[in-house]
């Protein structure tokens, strides 16, 4: 059983010191593999391939964090889902996670009738064509994941114009509701990537109270 707590909205760095503690605790065996599901105010993040001598070439403050990739958004209209899962407890690595992780996701943007692919190697995250509709970032300490995805539902788009995410021309990011160009229900959304991911992971997930966690 895979416990999911939906935490929307969360501030970014209680978050992120949340995941920490949950990393060690599902290291000592503390607890079991758990999702974070949440939504951020407006936060910038560099990844672990970030360079900090390009702090000045933005005009929006960073958050330097272990996860992979570089700089990426977060913010209102964003579903962003944190995985601590034990990679040894389940016998993957995390390349496997990521690819289960997508699979899920392109599942889940097939029932809103789009195509979508995830890649891994000059082109992170979930792209639909040519055009990047979610960012992946993952961390592992010890033998356990954090960080995870961020997945564009009704994101102001123009918020990724003060970054060059993932190296990239801000342009190529997109959302759903851009691509079916009405507004998405992110609860339906919600539910339906658990739906899938359930199905991925070949595992019931249960939905908890924020509070639970919290504490």
């Amino acid at each position: 059983m895979i416990s999911l707590y939906r935490c929307i909205p969360m501030d970014y760095e209680e978050c992120l010191n949340l995941q920490r503690r949950l990393n060690q605790e599902r290291n000592e065996g503390k607890i079991g593999d758990t999702i974070i599901a949440t939504e951020h105010e407006d936060t910038y993040t560099g990844g672990i391939h970030f360079k900090p001598g390009n702090m000045d070439n933005y005009s929006v403050p960073i958050i330097r964090v272990e996860r992979g990739g570089n700089l990426t958004y977060h913010g209102k209209g964003q579903l962003v889902l944190y995985f601590v899962f034990n990679l040894n407890d389940r016998g993957i690595n995390v390349r496997n996670l990521i690819e289960q992780v997508q699979t899920a996701l392109n599942l889940t943007l097939m029932s809103y009738g789009l195509k979508s692919d995830g890649r891994l190697f000059k082109e992170t995250g979930v792209w639909v064509g040519e055009r990047k509709i979610c960012s992946i970032g993952f961390a592992v300490k010890g033998f356990s994941t954090f960080h995870g995805i961020a997945v564009n539902l009704n994101t102001d788009l123009s918020k990724f114009f003060n970054i060059n995410p993932c190296d990239m021309d801000p342009g190529f990011m997109t959302s759903l509701a851009k691509e079916t160009g009405h507004k998405i229900d992110e609860m339906e959304f919600l539910e339906k990537m658990i739906d899938y991911l359930s199905k991925v992971f070949e595992e019931d997930i249960r939905m908890e109270d924020c509070v639970n966690i919290k504490n």
